[in-house]
């Protein structure tokens, strides 16, 4: 019979079942022993506690002190426009020359007037003095004298009416050559030449870059710490950033009835490469604060965790977490993980383990 055979069969293969299972449950090996801590080299440095200026920072824009429409007192067909947007100009450069024709023909029609009443005026003189000398011989009448003498007034006044006409026009002939007032740079062209300048209609606008301000705009709640002449520290984007001082030159003290804001206008230092409409950033002072400082060098990262090795009183180096804020040129402030005045390691060692033994080998710097 075969049921024997097959009945062994099942039993042997559930006895090798069961010693696999077996096999597979021994017990984990015993896990690796930490390494053992190493002695090294290092520099260390201090966590310090310092006075550090709260601020209130508001975006903003360089703008120019001195922005000017150049136009021209007289009408004329533009001749000439020797500058164009982007151009830098010195003051005295000549921007704008406009047909003189009939400026000049003004002129000429006002020498006219002039040359006519100064005959009139010597004709009308001559006759007082031969009324005068009528009436004293008893010829003329006094009536006759008196008429004479008005008709010279009249001629005088004549004779300064026409002498005023003469001198606007000649102040209309500097107004076909325009000059600039000014050092800076033409913004924008509004004419072209041909076309026909009009007294008070800009051909040309110039900024200047001597005299650069930065214009910025300060919530309600802050501008009270606002003061003028107050240093303020400036950032331009285009300038890298870098930390320009300035001073709270005027403050507007009508806000936007929407936005609740005031614009502050702060100078910036002359020199300054920089152009208006650049982007940056005003920071104001509004208090200050007793935070924990520790220099750039010594912050490191530990598996995605930023932070510094602290020394222990047995020169045993531990690792510790830091909760960052502010980010200054050379420290960093840290809101948590540190009391101040701790020791530390000056700079990253890939080397360096938490639990290693450290030898100081010197003190770093701990100026900013």
């Amino acid at each position: 019979m075969h049921y024997p055979i097959l009945r062994t069969a099942k039993n042997g293969a559930l006895i090798g079942l069961c010693l696999l299972v077996l096999a597979g449950c021994k017990e984990d090996p015993d896990p690796n022993a930490p390494p053992e801590p190493r002695t090294l080299e290092l520099a260390v440095t201090q966590a310090r506690i310092e006075q550090i200026d709260r601020l209130y920072s508001t975006p903003g824009s360089v703008t120019s002190e001195e922005r000017i429409e150049v136009s021209s007192r007289a009408t004329g067909y533009i001749q000439r426009i020797s500058a164009h947007e982007g151009d830098v100009i010195s003051e005295g450069d000549i921007l704008v020359e406009i047909d003189p024709t009939d400026v000049e023909g003004t002129i000429s029609r006002a020498e006219a007037a002039l040359s006519s009443a100064q005959t009139t005026l010597e004709d009308t003189e001559q006759d007082v003095t031969r009324q005068a000398s009528l009436v004293a011989q008893g010829v003329a009448s006094n009536e006759t004298l008196r008429r004479a003498n008005v008709a010279r007034d009249k001629a005088r006044s004549s004779l300064a009416e026409a002498q005023a006409a003469l001198d606007t026009a000649l102040a209309g002939r500097r107004y076909t050559t325009l000059v600039s007032p000014i050092d800076g740079i033409v913004v924008a062209r509004q004419k072209h030449v041909g076309d026909l300048a009009t007294p008070g209609v800009p051909i040309l606008t110039i900024e200047s870059r001597s005299r650069l301000l930065f214009r910025t705009s300060v919530s309600e709640s802050r501008i009270g710490n606002v003061r003028m002449k107050a240093p303020v520290r400036v950032t331009i984007d285009a300038l890298a950033g870098r930390d320009i001082m300035g001073q709270v030159r005027r403050i507007i003290p009508s806000g936007d009835p929407v936005t609740r804001r005031y614009d502050v206008e702060i100078a910036l230092p002359a020199g300054l490469d920089a152009f208006p409409g650049m982007f940056g950033r005003a920071h104001f002072s509004i208090a200050t604060d007793t935070v924990v400082m520790v220099p750039n060098d010594a912050l490191l990262e530990r598996g995605g965790l930023t932070g510094v090795f602290v020394m222990d009183d047995d020169m045993t180096a531990r690792f510790r977490w830091l909760h960052t804020g502010r980010v200054f040129a050379q420290a960093t402030e840290i809101r948590g993980g540190l009391q101040g005045n701790e020791t530390i390691i000056a700079h990253d060692d890939i080397r360096l383990r938490d639990g290693d033994r450290v030898v100081i080998t010197g003190q770093a710097s701990t100026n900013e």
